[in-house]
């Protein structure tokens, strides 16, 4: 049996900084594990800095939600092919704007070809709590995100007043209060609490197919080819000064809700991670891949011009746009 673990939360929240927590954390070493990371734009970073054991196999999904036409029958496959390898739990981080409402009934379609190797055991969402009351009303899917978990995490605990902390509690409270809640920060939650928080309770006999692990049933996801906000990449050529990195991220954060990715600058390499506009540029040791930029918009197609424009006043004609 494999158990299931749905990691979902905003972009940004710090789903990434708990999965890896939960990896090198206290989980019996004995165990065979899986992750499979999704991410909204054809160029993965999560994938990068995922600090997953020796032996651990790791999927990434890319270029959409996995809840989504756009991607499920990768998804689809990526379930059926890990369910061969005899995994004891398997990790899913969603992307920030992921609505799983639909996820049983997936599992559900695959039972066959999975020889019904799975056991979700339910959602974990993490809750910025410097931007969940902001964006909860203007985005379908974060109100999704709460309602199939058993968990949520209200994370940056340090960096919010208590005022945006009571807004964040009130709307979880409302959402889903039989939601277990913890405050973290940096994601700091134990294996064991959150295990003890999605153990399943004993269905009734009569209980129907597609109920999430949360008690509701499966509906269809909100995630479509025409809800996807407006995604590119960023491909500079050459180094960038920080100063000029900093001016960059501070014309284009406020229009997106997420900037993330490994740039080199003249001091060396750096990743960069943007939650509206909060800026953070963090010195690396190396970077894995090409320097790239991930830049999902909060404007539409408008970003388009917006990041041309930006990334030309520092590159020049060294930097490449691509649209997803």
């Amino acid at each position: 049996m494999t158990d299931i673990i749905l990691l979902t939360g905003f972009l940004g929240a710090g789903k990434t900084t708990l999965l890896n927590r939960l990896l090198t954390g206290e989980i019996d070493p004995g165990k065979t594990i899986g992750v499979i990371v999704n991410e909204f734009s054809q160029t993965g970073v999560d994938g990068q800095i995922i600090q997953a054991p020796s032996g651990t196999d790791l999927v990434e999904l890319n270029n959409g939600s996995i809840f989504c036409a756009c991607i499920k029958d990768h998804f689809v496959d990526a379930l059926i092919d890990l369910a061969g390898r005899k995994l004891d739990l398997l990790f899913i981080e969603a992307s920030g704007l992921a609505d799983p409402a639909n996820f049983t009934s997936i599992l559900d379609g695959i039972k066959k070809q999975t020889k019904d190797v799975y056991r979700y055991l339910g959602g974990v969402c993490l809750v910025d709590a410097l931007y969940f009351p902001k964006f909860f009303s203007l985005l379908p899917a974060l109100k999704r995100q709460l309602l199939y978990s058993k968990v949520v995490l209200i994370n940056k605990a340090d960096l919010a007043e208590p005022g945006q902390i009571a807004q964040c509690l009130n709307l979880i409270r409302e959402t889903n209060p039989a939601a277990a809640i913890y405050e973290t920060t940096y994601g700091q939650v134990s294996f064991t609490q959150l295990y003890q928080g999605l153990l399943p309770e004993e269905a009734p006999a009569d209980a129907e197919e597609g109920l999430a692990a949360a008690g509701r049933p499966a509906v269809d996801s909100t995630n479509t080819p025409e809800t996807r906000p407006k995604t590119l990449t960023i491909h500079p050529a050459k180094a960038i000064g920080l100063p000029q990195l900093q001016a960059l991220l501070a014309g284009l954060s406020p229009h997106t809700y997420r900037i993330k990715g490994f740039i080199m600058t003249t001091e060396g390499p750096c990743f960069v991670s943007c939650v509206g506009e909060e800026v953070d540029i963090q010195p690396v040791e190396k970077m894995g891949a090409a320097a790239a930029l991930v830049v999902i918009a909060s404007v539409g197609i408008k970003i388009i011009s917006l990041a041309t424009a930006e990334a030309r006043k520092y590159w020049g004609d060294d930097v490449q746009i691509k649209v997803d």
